[in-house]
């Protein structure tokens, strides 16, 4: 009885386990967690497959919403600049699928 109980405790883990190690797309600055994170599969460029992301949609929620006043426009500029360096050609599909355009 026991190795059974052993064998579904660690097959009940395994899962948590897989998501702990998955790195997620986020802000380098952020030091909390992330309050609303978001899973898909999808294949982003550079990944040979699709597989299973992570993507921290707060921090990308500045870029998503249409900029009304000058300064706004600038920030969401500077904002997507810094993103752009960062992620380079991974960032519009993250977009993308923060827009549910895929």
């Amino acid at each position: 009885m026991r190795k059974l109980s052993a064998v579904l405790l660690l097959t009940w883990l395994a899962p948590a386990t897989a998501a702990d190690n998955l790195s997620c797309i986020q802000a380098p600055s952020r030091l909390k967690a992330c309050p609303h994170l978001l899973y898909r599969v999808a294949q982003l460029p550079a990944m040979p497959a699709p597989a299973l992301i992570c993507i921290c949609a707060t921090d990308f929620a500045a870029l998503l919403k249409p900029a009304v006043t000058d300064s706004e426009k600038v920030q969401q500029n500077m904002a997507r600049r810094q993103m752009e360096v960062i992620y380079g050609e991974k960032l519009q599909p993250v977009l993308d699928i923060l827009q549910r355009r895929l």
